[in-house]
């Protein structure tokens, strides 16, 4: 196995690992908007979470690169003459990086704007998220100094929340979600996605750079001997 071969296998565990994280960070806030009464666009935490950052951008478009990156290694490509196929797999890995940028803004937005009950006055439902790609391009512009976080009181109205979790049976249980644990919510889930996504991107590169000394560099004459 050449050293692109192992970094190319590595990177489709990363990866994959990585993507499921995303996923799962992302549905930490929509269950906890679900468990809120019972409905997903009420008492919402976040609007961010509704941009998918985690489920599309970290998760679903870095999939198909995981695939490419598992079919590349299975067939030897990068132990075969040229290195094309493991440099067209470093290629479709644009759109995974693409994907972990989508999910890296999103969520250091959402992390420097803070919950939803932190922004507005109101009940905290979806209609009063703007959903407007301008806001993140103007990401340059937010202040990062979390003070979201550490200032009690954001909305006394929306101190404490009442969810209701249960099953067809009937209600098991009820949660009291005070301020406090919805402000801790909206940082892990936004705070570690961002990781994750910039890990994502990073691993990515990498792979790029390995397909590319693969196939500018070829592979090792005693696998070119055991092709042939």
């Amino acid at each position: 196995m050449t050293c692109s071969e192992a970094l190319t296998s590595c990177n489709g565990y990363f990866l994959l690992t990585l993507a499921i994280l995303a996923i799962g960070l992302n549905l930490v806030p929509l269950v906890a908007d679900y468990a809120t009464e019972g409905s997903p666009f009420e008492n919402a935490i976040s609007c961010y979470e509704w941009w998918l950052p985690g489920i599309l951008g970290g998760g679903i478009l870095v999939l198909p690169v995981v695939a490419m990156t598992f079919a590349a290694k299975k067939r030897g490509s990068c132990n075969s003459r040229t290195g094309v196929s493991s440099l067209a797999a470093s290629l479709v890995i644009i759109v995974g990086i693409a994907g972990a940028l989508y999910c890296v803004l999103i969520s250091l937005y959402a992390l420097a704007q803070g919950p939803l009950l932190c922004e507005v006055s109101q009940d905290a439902t979806v209609e009063s998220c703007d959903f407007n790609l301008r806001n993140i391009s103007l990401i340059s512009n937010v202040n990062f100094n979390m003070k979201w976080y550490f200032e009690n009181g954001c909305n006394s109205e929306m101190n404490k929340t009442r969810a209701l979790l249960g099953t067809g049976q009937g209600v098991l249980t009820t949660l009291d979600l005070n301020e406090m644990q919805q402000k801790n919510i909206h940082l892990i889930a936004f705070a570690g996605l961002s990781m994750v996504a910039l890990l994502e991107i990073l691993l990515s590169a990498l792979q790029i750079v390995s397909g590319t000394f693969g196939c500018l560099c070829g592979t090792s004459k005693r696998r070119r001997d055991m092709h042939m």
